[in-house]
């Protein structure tokens, strides 16, 4: 555990590093003490205001800001930070970590101020305006009790440009915990003669002297493209938001912790198989007897802590064999009777889809969304995608939350299926909150629907040439000038109802030959190789600038993961620790022309 902290904690402190250019106010004042310090105002009296270590949102040791109050309903603990200057025509991002502790007596606001010089300038200019161009005198974004005591929350706003004409408001309240936005808070826009502007963060009118309110890594910046996403402010940048755990699914028969089986027990296994993209992974592998009841499949447990106002992604991989005899599902509950259709109506058995998959033998992702109670549209995103092509083959039905929804579950399954040498797996079920730090449904597919990287190889099962196929369904590369074809060196098969060429001792023509990539005068050189994990690319010629991207693709051919390059250098690194052990190829293409392919061993 202390390990974990100290991992967290350093990611953070490296995340805080590279974003603190971005920040325009500087915490570097935050020494321990009380009241107040260069850059920070206090809020209430000195003794309501002061700085100590304890424990920030990512389990690490922090100086926070403490607010404390007296028995007076008045002014508690908190700040006005210093003024900055501004431009009006951009948007601008304020955030605070906060947390309350032993009662909700009082309020906590988080707002700003403007400032402009007038006639007088111990007046201000009042130039902060509703989003409906109203002018808000003492604009607060929020002001209310946390939804939990003892508990740190992210609070982030937006103040807009003087030319924002939407009445949308961006702002929220989010769970770290979770990474959701479970409280929405109010934007606000600037006049066109606002200059400068202020953070402003504190407890007020709290009489109970046991009350303490902690406030932690303040932030205001413009947003220009360049700013830290909200995942990293909370510290959930490459971490996984799927509510469900399949950490539990070993090798066996039967329910497992999180996954209670549809069917029988004998109808429930386990075991290693490969996935859509040929890795070997665990599979949940579902059986049936000849009654036509619940065959194999799972409900999960209860995920309680669930927000109403969320919307939620339900997805699973699932694909049949032998036969379409009996049906597929995947559904959900949600407790207190708050499965809506979204038309309102009450659902007591809520299927986002059931029926036959188009083909058998292939696996296909299905996907559908529980939405949020406030959801007013009719129309549905779910789909089916097939793992293949990552096309959509399918629209499926949506559903909303009733307002008293406060847990979920998770339901895929066969049922009704008589025929005994049927089978339905199951791989990778996921519940995400619609947040924005949710992953793609491309990054759910692991592939990309355009291109295939095609491998041939010698009679000695040597593999002689790699070329991309850059067109959906159109795998026929130019020859290079240099050579020509030899048919009898190359003889053609069906596979699939594609032709493919087998290499018999002559090179197939392709993107690239490894006498032409020589030419480029690209060298390359990858390390460690095998890798546990990271891979060093070192680069080095008369060009070694890289264009769009880094692919990575597993043995089969399939593209697994895509690095976008957008400051290329001679050295870079190449992260492989999430994927499971095997064979991948990194695929580099450069600004000179040449292609690179480097087959890495991932222990």
């Amino acid at each position: 555990m202390k390990l974990r902290l100290l991992i967290m904690l350093l990611v953070f402190v490296f995340c805080t590093s590279l974003t603190k250019a971005q920040n325009l106010l500087n915490t570097s004042t935050w020494t321990t003490g009380s009241g107040s310090v260069s850059g920070f105002s206090q809020n209430g009296t000195t003794s309501e205001n002061s700085r100590e270590f304890g424990t920030n949102p990512f389990g690490g040791s922090s100086i926070l800001w403490k607010g404390g109050n007296d028995s007076a309903s008045d002014a508690d603990g908190g700040w006005n930070a210093s003024y900055v200057s501004i431009d009006n025509a951009e948007t601008y991002r304020l955030v605070v970590w906060i947390k309350k502790t032993n009662s909700n007596d009082g309020s906590t606001y988080f707002g700003c101020q403007q400032w402009q010089s007038g006639s007088d300038t111990t007046m201000y200019d009042y130039s902060i305006l509703n989003l409906s161009g109203n002018l808000r005198t003492n604009p607060y974004f929020w002001v209310g009790d946390l939804p939990q005591l003892n508990k740190w929350y992210m609070l982030v706003a937006y103040v807009h440009g003087r030319n924002y004409n939407s009445n949308l408001s961006y702002g929220g309240i989010y769970d770290p915990t979770t990474g959701t936005k479970v409280v929405n808070v109010t934007d606000f826009k600037f006049a066109a003669s606002t200059t400068k502007l202020r953070h402003r963060a504190y407890l007020y009118y709290d009489t109970n002297t046991s009350d303490r309110q902690f406030f932690y890594a303040p932030r205001m910046e413009m947003v220009d493209g360049d700013e830290p996403s909200i995942g990293s402010l909370l510290g959930l940048d490459g971490a996984d938001t799927n509510l469900l755990s399949t950490s539990s699914w070993t090798v066996g028969c039967g329910s497992v912790s999180g996954f209670g089986v549809n069917g029988t027990t004998d109808e429930n296994c386990r075991e290693l198989g490969k996935n859509h993209i040929g890795e070997e992974v665990m599979l949940w592998k579902g059986g049936n007897d000849s009654s036509s009841n619940a065959d194999g499949g799972w409900n999960t447990s209860w995920i309680s802590g669930t927000n109403h106002n969320t919307t939620y992604r339900f997805s699973v991989w699932l694909k049949k064999t032998n036969s379409t005899n009996g049906t597929s599902y995947l559904g959900f509950y949600a407790n207190n009777s708050g499965s809506l259709q979204l038309n309102g109506t009450y659902n007591s058995n809520p299927y986002f889809w059931y029926g036959d998959l188009p083909k058998l033998d292939r696996w296909y992702l299905v996907v559908g969304y529980l939405h949020k109670s406030s959801y007013s549209s009719t129309v549905n995103l779910g789909r089916i995608y097939d793992g293949v092509t990552g096309e959509e083959v399918s629209t499926i039905n949506d559903y909303k939350q009733k307002n008293t929804v406060t847990s979920l579950r998770h339901r895929s399954y066969l049922y009704y299926d008589t025929n005994t040498s049927d089978r339905q797996y199951f791989w990778e079920p996921r519940i995400d909150p619609i947040t924005g730090n949710e992953p793609s449904i491309q990054e759910l597919l692991h592939l990309n629907e355009n291109s295939t990287l095609i491998f041939s190889y010698d009679v000695a099962g040597n593999q002689k040439q790699r070329f991309y196929c850059q067109e959906d369904g159109f795998c026929s590369p130019v020859a290079p000038s240099s050579r020509s074809i030899k048919e009898e060196g190359v003889k053609m098969k069906e596979e699939e109802g594609a032709v493919v060429a087998e290499q018999t001792g002559v090179e197939l023509p392709g993107e690239e030959t490894e006498e032409e990539i020589n030419m480029g005068v690209v060298k390359h050189t990858t390390f460690p190789n095998p890798t546990d994990g990271m891979v060093t690319i070192q680069l080095s010629g008369k060009d070694f600038n890289l264009t769009n991207s880094i692919n990575i693709y597993s043995a089969n051919g399939a593209l697994v993961k895509k690095i976008n390059i957008s400051n290329p250098t001679n050295q870079m690194q190449v992260d492989l620790s999430n994927m499971t052990s095997g064979i991948y190829f990194i695929h580099m293409h450069f600004s000179n022309g040449t292609v690179a392919n480097e087959q890495i061993i991932k222990n």
